[in-house]
C-alpha cells in the first residue's frame, strides 16, 4: 500500500466518523451501469474531501473506485475520476484556453484506434446540507453549500455543521465511444465532451441549490475581456515594464477587491441577523410610499440613492428592499469597511467595494467604470450613497458626483434600460453613532474602522432606539434630464474616451434634484420636534406645557407648508412626543410644584443639534420670516420678501430646498397667513403690514424661538461675510486662499460659541461654512482662479447690507467685536 494510498484511508476513516450520508438514487440499480465497461466518475472540483466521501459510497454500493486505475489497459496510467476545473482556472481563460486535459486526450485517442470500446462517465455532486431556505440555525445557513467555492476553513465548518446530513447524487451515466464516421477533431470532440459533462453538473447543482446568483464568478472574466480594460492593461503593462499577464492580475486583483459577492446563504444569514437585531434594539421600521418601486423594476434600471445617516443604512435599506419583494441592491461601500470577516459579510449581502480615490490609476478606475457600467447594463439594481459619507450634523452633504457620473456615463455608453433613480430618506429617533458624532464635533479624531474597533461597538450597543424610518422619494429619470439639456443625446454616437463636456452639467443637475428629492420625503418624528424647539430655547430648557404648545405649532406650520405629498408627519400630540423622547432617554425631566421642566444636558444638546438638522429645510423659511422681526415691531409684506429673498438663495443651496425664486413670494404669503392664524403674528386690518406680538406674551416667545432655529447658520453666514469684508478693506491684498478663510470662520465661529456658552456644533462646521463661500461663487460674489484663490469681487462692496437685519443688534455686535471691525 502506498503512501498517499494509506494517508487517504486513514482520511476516510477519521472523516466517516462524523459523516451520515445519503445517496441518490436510492437504488443503484437505477443507473443502469454496466459492469463490463469501464466507469469513470466525474466531480466539479479538485476538494480531497469530496474525493474521500465518492471513494467511501463507492466502496459501499460495489461499484468500481474512483481512485482504481481505469480498467484499460491503454489508460492504466490514470485514475477512475476525473475533474472539470482545470489546475489554474485563470491562467486558462485568461489564454483563452479550454481545458483539454491529457486524461480526456488519451481517452480519445485510444477509444479511436479501439471504436468498439465504450466508456461510461457518471457526474456525481456532493452535497453538505440541504438548500440554504430550509435551514433553521443561523450557523447551519452560514455554512450551507452554495455555488460559491470553498477554501479549506470553510469546507472544515462545512463538514462540521452539515456532515451529519451529507448526501451524494449520481447522475444518469453518459456514455461515450468513438465515432469513426466523425469529421470532428480531437480538440473539437474533448470539448463537447467537457461541456457535455460540465453542464450535467450545473444542472443537478442548479435544481438542488436554486440558479446562481452570484455574479462575481461570472462577471470578473467578462469584465477583464471588455476593450477598455485590455487598452488599460496594456498601458499598464508597458508603463510598469510588466508582461500583460502579470497587468492581467493587477486587474484581477482590482475586480475581486471591488465585486460584489452575493449570495443566498449570506442573504438569509444577514435577513435572520438583522431581523434578531431589529427586533431587539428598535420598536419598529417604518416603510413610506414604497407603492411605486414593483412596476418602476419593470421597466428602468433602479438606482437607490439614500440620505447617509449611519453605518446601518446599509443594512436597513437592503433589509427593507428584501421585505418588499424588490430584487436586493448591490451597494457601493467604503473601502475602509473592507475588514476581515465584516467585508465578506458585506460583500455577500451585495456590497461592493470603492477606493475614496483612484486619481493617476487608469486601470483601477477603468476597471470600478466597466464594473458599475455593467451592473446597469444588466439591469441590476445598485445603491450609493451620494455624499460620500455620513453627515455628521444631521443636513445634507452636497453630493460627490463619483458615482453619479459613472452611472450616467455607463447608461450613455451602453444604452439597456431607462434608469431611474430613487431618492430615500432614512430618519432614526436615536441614532447609533451618537456618542461618536458628538465626540468627533467637539474636535476628537475619528477612530479608525478596524474589525476589533467594530466588535467592540457592536457589543456595547445597549437600550431602546425607537423607531427607523425610511421613505421613498418622487423618482428621477435620467432619460428625462438628458431629453431637457441635451435633446440629440439619443442620436448622437458617445464615446467614454472622450465625453462630451455637457455630461458634467448633466450629472450636477441630477445630483440638485436627488439630494433636493431627498428633502421632500422627509419624516418629521417626535425627537426632531424637541429638538428644534429646546435648542432655541434659553438654557434648552423649558416648561412642559408651553413645550407641548410649541410642538404642536411646529407640526401644523409644517403640515400647512405642504412642502412635499410624501412627507411623513407623526401623528404623536405634544405631550406624547415629550413621553416618547423620555423614553428613549433624549430629554430629561426637573419636577416642579408650578410644572415640570423638560431640558437638555450638554451632552444631549449637542446630539440634539443632529435631528434638528434633519428636518431644518422644513422649518429655515419661516424661521427666516420670523427672523425679520428681531430689529422691528412691524414689516410690510414686501419688506418681508424682499429680506427673506437675500438669504434664501445661500439656505436653498445648503439645504436643497424645493422652491425656486419665482415661487418664493407665494410662499412666504403662505407661511405668513399660518403664522398669523398661530397668533405669532399680527395682521393689520389693510393686510399690508405684519407686527409682532407684545414682548410679555406667550406668543413674542413661541415666534422668538422660531427665528432661532435658523439664526445659527445665518450666524455663521454673518460671520463669514464679516471677515471677507475686512479682508477686502486691506489694501496689500485683494486674494485670499480658500482655506484659509475657511479655517479663520472656523477659529472665529468656535470662539463666538465658547465665549457665549452656545453649545452647538453648527459652530465647528466646516461643511456650512464651505458652502456657503461656494454659493458666494457661484452668485458672483467672490471670484475664484487657480482653483484655492478668492478674489473680492465689486459685486461683494454692493451687497445688500441689509442681510444682517436677520440677526439680533447683539449677536451683531459680538460677532463685529470679536474680529476687530
Amino acid at each position: 500500500m502506498s503512501l498517499r494510498t494509506t494517508f487517504n484511508y486513514i482520511g476516510r476513516k477519521v472523516l466517516y466518523l462524523w459523516l451520515k450520508t445519503e445517496v441518490i438514487p436510492n437504488k443503484i440499480e437505477q443507473l443502469d451501469i454496466n459492469p463490463d465497461l469501464p466507469v469513470i466518475y466525474v466531480l466539479e472540483t479538485r476538494s480531497w474531501t469530496n474525493l474521500l466521501v465518492l471513494e467511501e459510497q463507492c466502496k459501499r454500493l460495489g461499484l468500481e473506485a474512483p481512485l482504481a486505475k481505469i480498467a484499460i489497459p491503454e489508460l492504466h496510467a490514470w485514475h477512475s475520476v476525473y475533474t472539470i476545473a482545470p489546475r489554474e482556472p485563470f491562467k486558462a481563460w485568461l489564454q483563452n484556453q479550454p481545458k483539454r486535459s491529457r486524461m480526456l486526450r488519451g481517452i480519445i485517442e485510444t477509444l479511436n484506434d479501439y471504436p468498439e470500446q465504450e466508456i461510461q462517465f457518471i457526474p456525481v455532486q456532493i452535497f453538505w446540507g440541504r438548500p440554504v431556505a430550509t435551514q433553521k440555525h443561523w450557523l447551519q445557513v452560514l455554512f450551507s453549500d452554495s455555488w460559491g467555492l470553498a477554501g479549506r476553513t470553510r469546507t472544515f465548518f462545512r463538514v462540521l455543521f452539515h456532515g451529519r446530513n451529507t448526501f451524494i447524487q449520481y447522475s444518469e451515466i453518459i456514455s461515450y465511444r468513438s465515432n469513426p464516421a466523425s469529421i470532428r477533431s480531437d480538440d473539437e470532440v474533448i470539448d463537447s465532451l467537457q461541456d457535455t459533462l460540465a453542464n450535467r453538473l450545473k444542472k443537478i447543482r442548479s435544481a438542488t441549490l436554486g440558479p446562481d446568483i452570484s455574479h462575481k464568478r461570472t462577471l470578473v472574466r467578462d469584465l477583464i475581456l471588455k476593450p477598455a480594460v485590455q487598452t488599460a492593461i496594456s498601458k499598464r503593462s508597458t508603463e510598469d515594464n510588466i508582461t500583460e499577464y502579470k497587468a492581467a492580475l493587477q486587474a484581477r486583483r482590482y475586480l475581486n477587491e471591488i465585486v460584489a459577492n452575493c449570495t443566498n446563504v449570506t442573504i438569509q444569514v444577514m435577513q435572520r441577523a438583522l431581523s434578531s437585531f431589529w427586533n431587539r434594539f428598535y420598536s419598529g421600521i417604518e416603510v413610506n410610499n414604497s407603492e411605486y418601486l414593483k412596476s418602476l423594476a419593470l421597466s428602468h434600471e433602479l438606482v437607490y440613492v439614500p440620505c447617509h445617516r449611519s453605518h446601518i443604512d446599509y443594512l436597513l435599506l437592503s433589509y427593507v428592499i428584501y421585505f418588499e419583494g424588490l430584487a436586493i441592491p448591490y451597494i457601493a461601500a467604503g473601502k475602509n469597511l473592507n475588514m476581515p470577516v465584516i467585508g465578506s459579510i458585506l460583500r455577500g449581502g451585495g456590497a461592493f467595494f470603492i477606493r475614496r480615490s483612484f486619481k493617476g490609476n487608469e486601470l483601477y478606475s477603468t476597471v470600478m467604470f466597466e464594473y458599475v457600467a455593467e451592473l446597469i447594463a444588466k439591469g441590476i439594481a445598485i445603491e450609493y450613497f451620494v455624499e460620500g459619507g455620513r453627515s455628521r450634523t444631521g443636513r445634507l452633504l452636497q453630493a460627490k458626483p463619483g458615482m453619479l457620473s459613472m452611472t450616467v456615463r455607463g447608461f450613455l455608453k451602453y444604452r439597456k434600460r431607462p434608469v431611474a433613480f430613487i431618492p430615500v430618506y432614512i430618519g432614526y429617533e436615536k441614532l447609533l453613532e451618537s456618542k461618536a458624532y458628538q465626540a468627533e464635533l467637539s474636535g476628537e479624531d475619528k477612530k479608525s474602522e478596524t474589525f476589533i474597533n467594530s466588535v467592540k461597538s457592536i457589543l456595547k450597543i445597549r437600550g431602546e432606539y425607537g423607531k427607523v424610518s425610511t421613505n421613498f422619494g418622487k423618482p428621477v429619470f435620467l432619460n428625462n434630464i438628458l431629453d431637457h439639456q441635451q435633446p440629440d443625446w439619443a442620436s448622437a454616437s458617445y464615446d467614454d474616451d472622450s465625453r462630451p463636456v455637457w455630461t458634467r452639467d448633466i450629472v450636477v443637475n441630477l445630483s440638485e434634484q436627488i439630494m433636493t428629492r431627498i428633502n421632500q420625503a422627509a419624516t418629521v418624528n417626535s425627537i426632531n420636534l424637541i429638538a428644534s424647539v429646546l435648542l432655541a430655547a434659553s438654557n434648552q430648557s423649558m416648561d412642559e406645557k408651553d413645550l407641548d404648545h410649541q410642538l404642536e405649532t411646529y407640526k401644523t406650520l409644517i403640515q400647512s407648508l405642504g412642502y412635499s405629498e410624501k412627507i411623513i408627519i407623526t401623528p404623536r400630540t405634544g405631550k406624547d412626543q415629550i413621553s416618547h423622547a423620555e423614553s428613549l432617554k433624549m430629554v430629561k425631566r426637573r419636577p416642579h410644584e408650578l410644572g415640570d421642566i423638560i431640558y437638555l444636558n450638554s451632552k444631549q444638546a449637542v446630539s440634539m443639534t443632529y435631528y434638528r438638522n434633519n428636518i431644518l429645510h422644513l422649518l429655515a423659511l419661516p424661521s427666516i420670516i420670523s427672523c425679520c422681526f428681531f430689529n422691528v415691531r412691524s414689516m410690510t409684506k414686501d419688506e418681508i420678501v424682499s429680506l427673506a429673498s437675500l438669504a434664501y438663495p445661500f439656505i436653498q443651496k445648503e439645504l436643497f430646498l424645493a422652491w425656486d425664486k419665482t415661487e418664493l413670494e407665494d410662499v412666504i404669503t403662505k407661511v405668513l397667513d399660518q403664522l398669523v392664524e398661530s397668533g405669532l403674528l399680527i395682521q393689520d386690518k389693510d393686510k399690508h403690514n405684519y407686527s409682532r406680538p407684545s414682548p410679555n406674551t406667550k406668543a413674542f416667545t413661541q415666534l422668538t424661538l422660531l427665528a432661532k432655529v435658523i439664526s445659527p447658520v445665518l450666524e455663521v453666514y454673518y460671520l463669514t461675510l464679516a471677515l471677507l469684508s475686512r479682508g477686502s478693506k486691506k489694501e496689500e491684498s485683494t486674494t485670499i486662499s480658500k482655506q484659509k478663510l475657511v479655517d479663520e470662520c472656523i477659529l472665529m465661529s468656535q470662539r463666538v460659541a465658547m465665549i457665549h456658552e452656545i453649545n452647538s456644533p453648527d459652530y465647528s462646521d466646516k461643511h456650512l461654512i464651505a458652502n456657503f463661500i461656494e454659493t458666494l461663487i457661484h452668485i458672483d460674489y467672490l471670484r475664484e482662479f487657480d482653483t484655492e484663490q478668492l478674489q473680492y469681487n465689486e459685486v461683494f462692496h454692493k451687497t445688500d447690507k441689509r442681510i444682517r437685519l436677520l440677526l439680533p443688534k447683539q449677536m451683531r455686535a459680538n460677532i463685529l467685536q470679536m474680529i476687530g471691525e
